[in-house]
């Protein structure tokens, strides 16, 4: 017998008296069977609840988004409702419960807010703190820089912050990129609120020579009484050579002037105003 065929002898017979019986390793087995199986019934029964709780998730956030989409649409249209009604103040708190729940979706309701902040607003309290008109323009405006509207917004918010520098640059780079008289107007009438009538003047006889398209307009707002109007160029620079007129202390010719722009336009409100008020302070010396 060989070397090699002693040694597997010897090792099989080690194995051999090392192993367990067919019928304990039957037990074993059957054993570990029974413990994989529960383990699995386990698992099965987690990922039965998982599934389950998944699914009520999933529920809930089809339902919300369901309940969340209907909710903008009657925030939308109780908005336009309101417009309709001229109920300025419902129309605003749709718009700031819209923007709640829908930041960055509506950049149109900023501009609105802004606009209803500026314009409907107690004017003594807006000249007290523009902070809120101020954060909805700022905030349309990072949605799109270029926004005219808004832009024409912080300027008009620039002059009741007392900022004539501010806004008058912003009102001047406005005309410039556009042609709208209505940024010419304001450049000019601050510019004459500043004392700078004689260098505002040319640019208005200027104005007023050129063959203007009746199309241009210039649109004004007026805070305190809530009007808004809309004017040809002509009378709506009539109005600035008045005011010019006021500050030379030329008061008949300035209601001569003031005439001249209700013929042109005989609803402009702020010429009729103007001329009210000039006659009661003259004590009927002006006619």
């Amino acid at each position: 017998m060989s070397m090699r065929q002693i040694i597997f002898l010897f090792l099989s017979g080690f194995l051999f008296t090392n192993c367990v019986s067919n019928k304990q390793l039957q037990v074993a087995l059957a054993e570990e069977r029974g413990i994989n199986e529960a383990n699995i019934s386990k698992l099965n029964t987690s990922l039965l609840l998982q599934q389950r709780e998944i699914g009520i998730l999933k529920d809930s956030i089809r339902l919300q988004q369901q309940w969340k989409k209907t909710y903008v649409s009657h925030l939308i249209d109780g908005y336009e409702k309101a417009v309709l009604l001229h109920d300025m103040k419902t129309a605003t708190g749709c718009l700031q419960l819209l923007i709640t729940e829908e930041p960055e979706a509506y950049p149109w309701a900023y501009d609105s807010l802004a606009y209803y902040h500026y314009f409907y607003s107690n004017p003594v309290e807006l000249a007290r703190s523009t902070s809120l008109v101020n954060y909805m323009i700022d905030k349309g405006l990072s949605m799109g820089s270029k926004n005219l509207y808004l832009r024409e917004l912080k300027a008009r918010v620039l002059l009741i912050e007392q900022n004539d520098t501010g806004s008058i640059d912003l009102f001047r780079s406005l005309y410039k990129e556009t042609g709208d008289y209505t940024y010419r107007w304001y450049e000019l009438y601050i510019e004459i609120a500043r004392g700078n009538g004689k260098a505002a003047e040319a640019s208005i006889n200027k104005v007023l020579k050129d063959d203007i398209p009746v199309t241009k307009k210039v649109r004004l707002d007026h805070l305190q009484e809530q009007i808004k109007e809309q004017l040809t160029v002509k009378p709506a620079f009539l109005y600035l050579r008045a005011l010019i007129q006021q500050t030379r202390g030329q008061y008949q010719p300035m209601a001569n002037t003031l005439k001249d722009a209700l013929k042109a336009d005989p609803n402009f409100y702020l010429a009729a105003k103007t001329l009210q008020e000039l006659r009661q302070a003259s004590q009927g010396a002006i006619r």
